[in-house]
């Protein structure tokens, strides 16, 4: 078998890409050890992803694809694919072993849109259908698909590559191809196989997460109601976002689909549980210390045993080489927090995507996309690390999050004044001015939280600073942190 490329990986973004190529007529293989359709988390859509996505589409002519980018033209095009509505972000602070309760100033949630309507909203992935919905498009379109395979051999042939692997039934197959993606994700094929560097170390944030799908998750904002609290059904509705509960220690993510299901997710500081723990009363215990939280997950039933993952963050030494590259989550992540990771990685497919077909990859800027996604993997590190540091006070903890909406609406903005996103450093992270700007409040924000200096005083400093970047008005106090238009839709 030759061919152009071939992928290791069929996740979203190794399929992706491999349906973009192959619409392209180069000829795209793609290898799998797993099977269609599978479980995945991951699954928290954003504008930026919502744009590369859109601009993929009309760039390569793939309707079927730009269904993908918005809540409205999903439902209406594609039913048949898992999805639930994504307005924005909401965040909730819990004191342990108390009821939950705000103040008339909303001392202790936040809400900020990313779309103006539901019809415009952004989406939660069911990964287990879109990923397999991915991989048959790229089919479709003429690429070699391989599932069950283990990789035998992978090495460097002149200007292209060796490749073979073995199926389940025990066939082996051939390949010669001149480019080798890596799309496995932490697996990180290529990495080991080349012995790169791990640098995990460097990254400051440390996490690991134990994580399902419930059915049966009550309403919050129905709960908040009961309790004659209306504040979490504007500017949006807090249950059609991606719903972050802030602990004593972590957090619990919340992501809602349509059919009823519920991803959810406890994200802690430190290292995973033990092998043999018991993940459902780790997360019964954490999850219990916020009664109001447990009041509406008491009775959830998990659809497939808790599974854990970490720690969260990775980092190789280079994300790209002579004929070989690796897609932005594989080449590093840090944290689900922010909901970085679909963004990211249709990023890294978008400028891969644009490097392949144009010949490109003697280019130095094949060497510079490895390199640039290095970095914004270090920015993310910058951005997530700092609310962890600030998460257990609320006014630090909002602004440590301002800083990382500050940056992904300078994105959009650039992207929409007409800019290609894959063009544009992730999270404007090639935005020097800004980065700088929020570099050098992060750095007033971490000595707030180490009590170095006051909260007030710094989140004056702080708006002051940051006035000219703040578009949206996110520090505007008579918001009462509830914010209705932030992206540029």
């Amino acid at each position: 078998m030759t061919g152009d490329v071939l992928i290791l990986g069929s996740g979203f973004s190794g399929s992706m890409l491999a349906w973009i190529l192959a619409s392209q007529g180069m000829r795209a293989t793609i290898i799998d050890r797993g099977h269609h359709p599978r479980f995945a988390i991951g699954e928290s859509s954003t504008p930026a992803a919502d744009m590369v996505i859109a601009d993929l589409a009309s760039r390569y002519q793939l309707p079927a694809l730009a269904a993908l980018s918005r809540y409205g033209s999903w439902k209406a095009a594609l039913p048949q694919l898992g999805c639930g509505k994504k307005r924005g972000f909401s965040y909730f602070h819990h004191t342990a072993g108390a009821a939950y309760h705000d103040t008339p100033d909303h001392a202790v949630s936040l809400l900020v849109a990313a779309s103006g309507s539901d019809e415009q909203s952004d989406t939660h992935w069911l990964r287990a259908d879109v990923d397999a919905f991915l991989f048959a498009q790229a089919a479709a379109a003429g690429a070699v698909v391989r599932e069950g395979c283990t990789l035998e051999q992978l090495e460097r042939s002149g200007r292209g590559w060796q490749v073979s692997w073995r199926q389940e039934s025990g066939r082996h197959e051939r390949a010669t191809c001149r480019f080798v993606i890596d799309a496995s994700g932490q697996s990180g094929v290529l990495g080991h196989r080349l012995g790169l560097e791990r640098l995990d170390a460097s990254l400051e944030t440390h996490t690991s997460a134990i994580y399902t799908h419930l059915r049966g998750v009550g309403s919050w904002d129905a709960a908040r109601m009961a309790a004659g609290d209306h504040s979490t059904l504007a500017p949006f509705r807090s249950d059609d976002a991606a719903q972050h509960h802030i602990l004593e220690h972590g957090w619990v993510w919340m992501l809602r689909f349509d059919s009823g299901l519920t991803s959810v997710g406890l994200v802690e500081p430190g290292d995973p549980p033990r092998p043999a723990a018991d993940l459902a009363k780790l997360w019964r215990d954490a999850v219990s210390r916020a009664p109001s939280l447990w009041d509406i997950v008491a009775q959830a039933e998990p659809v497939r045993p808790f599974a854990a993952a970490g720690p969260l963050r990775r980092l190789w030494s280079e994300a790209s080489g002579a004929g070989w590259a690796m897609l932005p989550t594989t080449a590093g992540f840090v944290d689900p927090l922010h909901s970085t990771g679909i963004a990211h990685s249709v990023h890294g497919v978008a400028r891969i995507a644009d490097l392949l077909l144009a010949d490109r990859c003697d280019d130095p800027a094949w060497l510079a996309y490895g390199r640039a996604v290095t970095d914004e993997v270090r920015w993310i590190d910058q951005l997530v690390s700092l609310a962890y540091a600030t998460m257990t006070e609320p006014r630090l903890f909002r602004a440590a999050c301002t800083l990382f909406f500050l940056a992904t609406i300078r994105f959009e903005q650039a992207a929409t004044a007409g800019s290609p996103p894959h063009s544009l450093g992730f999270l404007a992270a090639d935005d020097m001015p800004l980065r700088t700007a929020l570099g050098s409040q992060r750095q007033r924000l971490l000595q707030a939280a180490a009590g170095r200096v006051s909260v007030e005083h710094t989140l004056a400093a702080l708006r002051h600073a940051l006035a000219s970047w703040d578009t949206a008005g996110l520090f505007n106090p008579a918001a009462a942190n509830r914010f209705a238009h932030t992206a540029p839709r």
